[in-house]
């Protein structure tokens, strides 16, 4: 008998019409009649169960009980469907058989000719993917990292998808169908108020979280872990380790039981849109290697054919070996472990001819080997992996104080400042002393103390200190991991400590919206350009926009919609209006781009998307002038765009240095240049690609009578900006710049990247929407990424078209090839 909860002698006692007729034999037992006919009479116990479905998801019950083998479903799950296991009702409560048969003729015709067993199961398996009625909010992704039961219940044949599931089992059992599990109120403020950030670990990844023999934790994940400490609570020991396995470091943080993970998971596109989770700026870039004997004279991957190689599990390890494999036309056997320490083992003991997974990783491993010297790690790589932190998604307030806890290290080495030194600049130039709290206060924009940097360097260090704590250089070079702009040249970056909270009409609080369901409803996406820029944002005279900030908003439109025309322009007329407008709702994303600052990301209610642009502040003189610095300027006049970071920057220097220039600050750059070309003012400063923009309105044989001076005043970042805490449109947004990147990365171009939707490498055809759900991850057709490089081309050509003449910036290549342009991977 397979129901717990029915009791003969209760059953009997509590209906004595059935004792006698269990008394004159008409029922061998009271089981027997509550099967047959109790149940349905609504007798003591009720259980949850729906006749129709457990029938249409189970043919073979179907047939037993049409060839009269059994009286009923009810009768086959009480005996033998409850032990099995079966679904007894459906977990999606108000799904329509009847109805969704008659919505979907197609349907009911495949389910009489027995392609399917009945509508629900088609639905379940096709019709959800395909739109039909019935829809829920789902992601397939999420939904198998968050329930790895259920993943190993899909690899093994059990479940179609993770869809089947939850639509069975997974909706009655309460379990989250999407990664969006954000939580009531400010995490920040609930981390303060604790007194500690609990921080998700694990406990034998060398190098970057691993526990010591006396308790503790050390690492590069841990240390910035501690850096974080450092920035909300002054003490790098105010935290509360919640170690966990491999691949469950999603799962804390989005369900709440850590607020951050020092795991440092690959940032990926789609665990950005499915898991719950949004990213830190990358803490170490890394790339996936294999690790084989040095006797096995193995030197590339297709001489690993046959071999049995071990990967962690709930990491992106397996994915990118078996794409190496399809690459090489090679079979291999991969084994899954659940911890580094029991992979390792298997490795040294030769029950594994190999390992793949992070290069950091196998380095750091390598030593604790019973025979290090005989280890090599092949020179191919697999796949890029940038690690950094997750913390749950919506919550930019805390995500603002992560994100500037992991800059300060970096700005730190930059300024050449070590725990070591770091009192010495506490009397430094504006720039260092505001980024250490002695003048300003960056720190209260985040809401915490003001010398937040200053703690972290005294107490943790710069990054070159935290490299060099855990990684052996010479094992390990920095590579990647090198400062950018600085020789040799990496692509560790930050974005200024600096910014204004200037903003010219008060934010309105309206988390609760969700920016992508409103452009989806409203059929295109409202895009805030400027149109006084050639090359970036220009009206001509009919009113057409041109320019590489416009060209963005198309490739918005076209990820979206599939159509890069289907946006509305919103001319923003003065700097300002590129924030309050996004975080107000009078447009979806600016594409006006704007310097990503402390002040900013804190202050006025927006989000940064992935820089686009790695620009400086230049100042430009006329080349007969002579004048090549700001000294040479005094009583000068200095034009420059009202309410951004180069009109802050400027005043700032001049100050500084003493300089007695007067500060012209208008909204319109093209009166700015007018004036400066009628030498009404001796100078102009601002974004290089604002000033070139402007030099090429003039005739060629000028544009060379202009110089810029020989040092920049700073770095201008750009990026595309969006409302805060609207993680999914965040994602979308991050995943058009990422898509530009990623094209030119892979060689795709507007000419001929609809027929590399067929190409015989994985990774690409995944990116192209050919096979694999990352548009559906972030709420987009899956070839989005194929609509954006039809719609605008990818970055290169952008650039190319918007700025004719104008060398193309040797930085602004793939990292690949040397330059900074970089895509987290999409899968």
């Amino acid at each position: 008998m397979a129901i717990p909860n029915f009791t003969e002698s209760t059953y009997l006692q509590e209906n004595p019409d059935v004792a006698q007729a269990v008394a004159n034999g008409s029922y061998p037992n009271g089981f027997e009649h509550w099967v047959k006919v109790g149940f349905f009479e609504g007798r003591m116990p009720q259980i949850l169960f729906n006749e129709q479905f457990y029938l249409d998801f189970h043919p073979d019950v179907a047939a037993a009980v049409e060839r009269g083998e059994l009286s009923s479903g009810f009768e086959h799950y009480a005996r033998f469907g409850a032990d099995e296991g079966r679904a007894a009702v459906s977990g999606i409560s108000d799904f329509n058989e009847a109805a969704y048969l008659q919505a979907n003729p197609d349907v009911a015709q495949a389910v009489a000719s027995g392609l399917f067993s009945s509508g629900f199961q088609h639905w379940v398996r096709v019709g959800f993917a395909e739109g039909r009625n019935r829809e829920i909010t789902f992601q397939e992704g999420f939904y198998l990292d968050f329930n790895p039961d259920v993943a190993a219940a899909v690899a093994n044949g059990t479940f179609a998808s993770g869809l089947e599931h939850y639509a069975v089992f997974g909706a009655r059992e309460n379990r989250p169908p999407v990664g969006s599990a954000t939580r009531e109120g400010s995490l920040l403020q609930e981390v303060l108020d604790r007194g500690v950030v609990r921080v998700a670990v694990y406990d034998d990844a060398l190098g970057f979280s691993n526990r010591e023999a006396d308790g503790s934790f050390s690492g590069i994940g841990i240390d910035f872990s501690r850096a974080l400490a450092t920035a909300l609570f002054g003490n790098p020991n105010a935290i509360e380790y919640v170690v966990v396995e491999a691949g469950q470091d999603f799962n804390a943080v989005a369900n709440g039981a850590a607020d951050i993970a020092a795991t440092l998971p690959t940032h990926s596109v789609l665990r950005d849109a499915t898991l719950g989770v949004d990213y830190s700026p990358t803490v170490f870039f890394d790339t996936q290697g294999v690790l084989v004997r040095g006797n096995s004279e193995i030197t590339s991957v297709p001489q690993l054919a046959g071999a049995t190689i071990g990967v962690l599990e709930g990491t992106r390890s397996q994915q990118n070996l078996e794409d190496a494999a399809q690459r090489a036309g090679i079979t291999l056997n991969i084994q899954t472990f659940s911890s580094q320490d029991a992979l390792f083992a298997a490795y040294d003991a030769g029950q594994i001819g190999a390992v793949s997974m992070n290069r950091g990783a196998l380095s750091s491993r390598i030593p604790t080997l019973s025979n290090p010297g005989n280890q090599v790690i092949l020179e191919q790589n697999l796949g890029k992996e940038p690690l950094a932190f997750i913390f749950p998604e919506n919550q930019s307030e805390f995500g603002d104080v992560v994100r500037w806890a992991v800059n300060a290290p970096i700005q730190a080495e930059f300024f050449g400042i070590n725990s070591q030194n770091v009192n010495e600049f506490l009397n430094g130039n504006s720039d260092i002393k505001r980024f250490l709290g002695v003048d300003g206060n960056l720190g209260e924009s985040l809401g915490i103390s003001n010398d937040f940097a200053l703690k972290i360097i005294q107490q943790i260090g710069n990054y070159a200190e935290i490299y060099n704590r855990n990684f052996d250089e010479t094992a390990l070079p920095r590579n990647l991991n090198e400062l950018m702009f600085v020789e040799p040249g990496g692509l560790v970056f930050y974005p200024p400590f600096s910014g204004s909270d200037r903003v010219s009409v008060p934010l309105v609080d309206n988390d609760n919206r969700n920016v992508l369901q409103e452009v989806l409803d409203r059929g295109f996406v409202r895009v805030g350009v400027r149109n006084d820029a050639q090359g970036l944002g220009f009206a001509d005279a009919n009113g057409n926009l041109t320019g590489f900030d416009v060209d963005f908003g198309r490739a918005v439109a076209a990820a979206v919609f599939g159509d890069p025309n289907a946006v509305e322009f919103v001319i923003q007329t003065s700097g300002a209006q590129r924030f309050s407008d996004v975080a107000n709702g009078i447009v979806d994303v600016t594409s006006r781009n704007a310097t990503h600052n402390l002040r900013r990301d804190a202050l006025l209610g927006v989000d940064f998307a992935p820089i686009n642009a790695y620009d400086a502040q230049f100042v430009v003189t006329p080349t007969a002038s002579g004048i090549t610095s700001l000294a040479q300027l005094a009583g000068g006049r200095i034009g420059v765009s009202a309410g951004t970071t180069s009109e802050t920057r400027l005043r700032e220097k001049l100050s500084e240095l003493g300089i007695n220039a007067e500060v012209v600050a208008l909204d319109n750059f093209q009166t700015i240049f007018q004036q400066y070309i009628n030498g009404e003012l001796d100078a102009i400063t601002g974004d290089g690609g604002l000033i070139i923009s402007s030099l090429l309105t003039l005739p060629i044989e000028q544009r060379d009578q202009h110089q810029p001076f020989p040092d920049v005043l700073g770095e201008e970042p750009l990026a595309m900006v969006v409302d805060e805490n609207q993680s999914q449109w965040k994602d979308v947004v991050s995943g058009v710049t990422y898509a530009l990147y990623e094209g030119l990365e892979l060689g795709l171009t507007s000419e001929n990247v609809a027929e590399a939707v067929n190409s015989s490498d994985p990774a690409i055809r995944r990116f192209l929407g050919g096979e694999g759900n990352i548009g559906a991850g972030l709420g987009l057709p899956n070839d989005f990424a194929l609509n954006v490089i039809s719609a605008v081309g990818n970055y290169q050509e952008m650039s190319d078209r918007n700025f004719p003449g104008i060398p193309f910036d040797p930085n602004s290549v793939p990292y690949t090839e040397g330059g900074f342009l970089f895509s987290v991977p999409f899968a």
